[in-house]
């Protein structure tokens, strides 16, 4: 019998082997420097490290910057706040403070533990990020693939306070102007990363990802059935949103659930999708993995001036 959740860990494991060979020719923005590896919960836990981004001759002393918050992709199963840092690097550059975290990853908890690891840090930029530099009243969360998933979510949860009981968190003192979900994997029911539903591995794949979210409580778990950002943001509204996709990108469908979704419960946002005739090149989290790309500066400058444009 065919084990789903060491398929997906070997699977995570492979794609991040080969794109650190990819990492070492990627180029490097200008303009920006960085705080690397703060302990956020003081416990020495390699999860649970944050990454500052700044303009290069920034001074806190100045005066504060908007401020972006960036949760990392890969699955929910790698990744670090390392993983995007050229990107982080290019926001950076463009005048605001930039914070990015790890979180313990899926194989090692359940999606209410990777919830809660955000949040902690979260709070502690609540309760520092003034005095480095982060205007509080002026923030974007944004976030790409799994990344975007927890975006949606977290920002769903911050809205909602039965929702923070669900997850076991607490408010977070902090004025979020925007949202920018990037090619996000927006439906954990339907999770057809590997293959399609059409499929043994994809079906049995697509189970194994929802029962490592759960965790050990199973569907008795008080998340169970509040997983996916069409589920969790009905009866709430959230901050006016930016969803940015591509026609080429093999997880589109994930994308045009969640537009579905977002219609369906009057949700304030735009869009910016790539068409499949812009180029096969286009595909999932390009303006991430390749922030200097033509398409890429443009999705992510439109991204700033929607942030801009909502504070």
């Amino acid at each position: 019998m065919t084990d789903y959740r060491r398929l997906l860990i070997d699977f995570w494991a492979e794609i991040e082997k080969n794109n650190a060979k990819l990492e070492r020719y990627a180029p490097v923005p200008e303009g920006w420097r960085k705080e690397s590896h703060i302990n956020y919960l003081g416990d020495y836990s390699p999860w649970h490290l944050l990454n500052l981004y700044y303009p290069k001759d920034y001074d806190a002393a100045g005066g504060k910057l908007k401020s972006v918050i960036y949760i990392h992709g890969g699955g929910w199963m790698y990744g670090t706040a390392d993983l995007s840092e050229n990107y982080l690097g290019w926001i950076a550059a463009q005048g605001y403070a930039v914070m990015a975290m790890n979180y313990t990853l899926l194989q090692y908890t359940d999606l209410q533990g990777i919830v809660k690891d955000i949040f902690d840090s979260l709070h502690w930029l609540e309760n520092y990020g003034e005095k480095r530099g982060f205007d509080l009243g002026n923030v974007m969360i944004t976030g790409d693939s799994a990344g975007g998933h927890l975006t949606g979510l977290v920002s769903s949860i911050l809205e909602d306070p039965e929702l923070m009981k669900t997850y076991g968190v607490s408010p977070v003192k902090m004025d979020v102007k925007a949202i920018c979900l990037n090619c996000p994997c927006s439906e954990t029911d339907s999770l057809y990363i590997m293959e399609g539903d059409g499929t043994e591995n994809g079906r049995g794949t697509a189970r194994a990802y929802l029962a490592m979210m759960l965790g050990d409580k199973g569907e008795a778990a008080p998340w169970s059935g509040k997983t996916s950002l069409s589920s969790v943001m009905k009866g709430i509204k959230l901050p006016p949103m930016l969803l940015i996709g591509s026609e080429s990108e093999s997880l589109h469908q994930q994308s045009r659930l969640l537009m579905e979704a977002l219609d369906a419960t009057g949700q304030d946002y735009e869009t910016l999708i790539w068409k499949k005739e812009d180029g096969a090149h286009i595909e999932h989290v390009f303006n991430i993995s390749h922030w200097e790309w033509y398409e890429s500066l443009i999705s992510n400058k439109r991204m700033l001036e929607f942030f801009e444009a909502n504070c």
